[in-house]
This record gives C-alpha cells, sequence and structure tokens, in this order.
C-alpha cells in the first residue's frame, strides 16, 4: 500500500499551528491542521495518493465526495482567516515539501493575500425559461415571416430556408443573452473589485460571473441584485453563491518545476546559467517589446512567441525568488538582486508555484 501523502487545501497568513478538526479528503476524517512557515501556513490533512486525472467514470462519485470536502474545509478555514485556496487535487509527498512550497513560494503569497485580505468571490448564474424566450424569439418580424412562406413546402425543397431560420434564431438568442449580460452587469459591476465571466454549461444559462467585493460590501450587493431582478420583472432567474474564497482570482497551483523546462526558458530569454530577477527582466522586456501582439498586430507567430516568452519568465521569476527566499531574503526588492542558479542541482528540489486566475493571467 502506498504511503499517505500531504493535501494541501490552501494557505493562510499566520505562522500558528493549529487544528480545524477530523474532516480531511478521502473519507477517512483525517486530521486537518496547519504547517507553518514565518507568517504564513499551509492548511492540510494526510490522504492516499490519487491521480484525479486519471480517475474512470465509475469513480466519479469519490470525486464529487472529495471535491466537497476540499470545498467543506474551505469554507470552514475561511470563518476564521483569508484563505489563498488550492487547486483542487494538490498533494506533496510530506511535511518537508509542503514547508518547501512555503518557503519558495512565499512572496507569491504574501502579494497574493495583500491583494485578497478582506474580500470574498460572490459567484451569480441567471438562466431563463428557454421555450418561452424561443416563442419571442419565434415571434420576431423577420422570423415569423420566413417560417410563415416555407409553410406548406416540402422538407426538401425548404432547407435553406430552414437553416436559415435555425441560424437567424440562433443570432437573436446571442444578442438576448448579451443584452441581459450587459444590463446586469451595469448594475453589479460596480460595487465589485473585479469580475470574470465563466463558461455558460448550457443554452439555459445566461449569465455565469464571478465578482471580487470587499466584505463590507456583500448587503449593498443583494440589494443591486434584488432591484436588478426587480427591474427585470422576472424574465431572469437569479442565483447567487458565496461568500466564497476568491477562487476565480487568485488560485494556488504547485508542481516539481524541471530542469530541462527551465533550460528551454532560460535559453528562450538568453539568460545564462546563474542571473538575478533583475537580469531575467531585462531580457524578458527587450523580447516582449519586439513580440508583443501590438508591436505586430495580426502575426500569429509573434503572438506564439510572446506566449512562450511570457511563460519563461514567469518560471524563472519563480526559480529565482524561490531560491532566494531559502537563503533567507524576506524583502522582494532585495530578492531580486540575488544571483540565482539554474544548474540541475539548483533545480531538483523546486516547484513550481503559481497563483493565478482560474482563467486567466498570472499574478
Amino acid at each position: 500500500m502506498a504511503e499517505d501523502v500531504k493535501y494541501i487545501y490552501g494557505v493562510i497568513a499566520s505562522g500558528e499551528a493549529m487544528s480545524f478538526g477530523p474532516m480531511g479528503i478521502g473519507d477517512r476524517g483525517d486530521e486537518v491542521h496547519t504547517i507553518a512557515y514565518k507568517d504564513l501556513a499551509a492548511v492540510v490533512s494526510d490522504c492516499p495518493p490519487i491521480d484525479y486525472t486519471a480517475i474512470k467514470d465509475t469513480d466519479k462519485e469519490k470525486v464529487i465526495r472529495d471535491l466537497a470536502a476540499h470545498q467543506a474545509v474551505i469554507e470552514e478555514v475561511m470563518q476564521r482567516f483569508t484563505v489563498l485556496p488550492t487547486k483542487f487535487g494538490t498533494m506533496v509527498r510530506d511535511q518537508g515539501e509542503v514547508e518547501t512550497v512555503l518557503r519558495q513560494g512565499c512572496f507569491a503569497f504574501q502579494e497574493a493575500h495583500a491583494a485578497i485580505a478582506d474580500k470574498v468571490e460572490v459567484e451569480v448564474v441567471a438562466t431563463w425559461d428557454l421555450p418561452s424566450v424561443f416563442q419571442e424569439v419565434s415571434a420576431e418580424e423577420a422570423i415569423a415571416r420566413l417560417k410563415a412562406k416555407i409553410e406548406g413546402m416540402s422538407r426538401l425543397r425548404s432547407t435553406p430556408q430552414r437553416i436559415e431560420v435555425g441560424k437567424m434564431v440562433y443570432e437573436s438568442l446571442n444578442r438576448r443573452r448579451e443584452n441581459y449580460q450587459q444590463e446586469a452587469l451595469s448594475v453589479l459591476a460596480g460595487c465589485a473589485l473585479d469580475l470574470q465571466k465563466n463558461s455558460l454549461m448550457n443554452d439555459e444559462m445566461v449569465m455565469n460571473v464571478a465578482f471580487l467585493l470587499d466584505k463590507g460590501r456583500q448587503e449593498e450587493f443583494d440589494r443591486r441584485l434584488e432591484e436588478l431582478d426587480e427591474k427585470l420583472g422576472g424574465r431572469l432567474n437569479f442565483r447567487r453563491i458565496g461568500p466564497l474564497p476568491p477562487y476565480s482570482f487568485s488560485t494556488v497551483e504547485v508542481r516539481p518545476m524541471t530542469h530541462q523546462e527551465v533550460k528551454g526558458a532560460r535559453e528562450l530569454l538568453g539568460v545564462g546559467q546563474e542571473a538575478s530577477l533583475n537580469e531575467v527582466k531585462r531580457a524578458y522586456y527587450a523580447l516582449a517589446q519586439e513580440y508583443h501582439p501590438d508591436a505586430q498586430p495580426g502575426d500569429k507567430a509573434a503572438e506564439e512567441r510572446f506566449a512562450q516568452i511570457v511563460a519563461a519568465y514567469q518560471l524563472l521569476s519563480n526559480c529565482c525568488l524561490g531560491q532566494a527566499a531559502v537563503q533567507g531574503f524576506t524583502a522582494k526588492k532585495e530578492a531580486e538582486g540575488y544571483r540565482c542558479s539554474f544548474a540541475p542541482a539548483a533545480i531538483k528540489e523546486s516547484m513550481l508555484i503559481t497563483v493565478r486566475r482560474m482563467g486567466g493571467e498570472t499574478l
């Protein structure tokens, strides 16, 4: 039987050792506790190692149970602390690796915590009654006229017109959905610090948006949501979810860093086996200016190259700050001047730690 690993739920700004009770992931009721490093702590529990990406359809219920357990821990911790949540399924070998994550990621965690302190995420999902909407769309003059024209025609003869009707209905639904979204955001966005549009899972969904709010503005947000519902006369059904930790805006991802990817990033930016973050920045800015999409509009190759340059910079900056933190630097400005080694031995125990939006850019 494989040895237990440490499951990481999130990072809090506290150096205290504490327990949150026997509520760990994995159906065993393992104790959820903290592992601290300076003024940061990872919220963890023991669990059997598992690769959630390899789970078969027959085991989907386990994923659902574990995801619910992950969320329950986060909700419990956020009663007392601002939580920087980790991506579901984040595991490391042992306490030593947890401490490595905290040590190497301390600058990123500190900045991210400062950005989300006293803030929460609230998600708003809006749906409509699709049959009623289809009736309204079908009654639109241009669509109704074309439908009347093809009545009585055989299916074969009317195929082009039927295709055109379908296209017109689809475009009308999209226009209506977009108009509703704009109207809703014009009311709700004013009291949010940030927002992120999420995927619409089916045709009944009109809006799925995460809002980042100051904790003290939740009541104002709810009032605006009620006003919006009244204004629309019940044409949409709103569901408010939260408060949640800011998953959509700051989620931690952790994975081992390989020498080969560091070597590729170093060669792409043109830096040597040793370099400070300041030197990496200079190399990055020089290339970014050359390949930025604004400098070469419409050039797909330049866009791809720019994305590779950004990823290389993120990787090397992560590496540099991690090594500087291990050497005891506590001020980021000073850490940026530390000359980092990109040799295989220096990379061997390194972790790639990023704090990113769920759908987008790295902080």
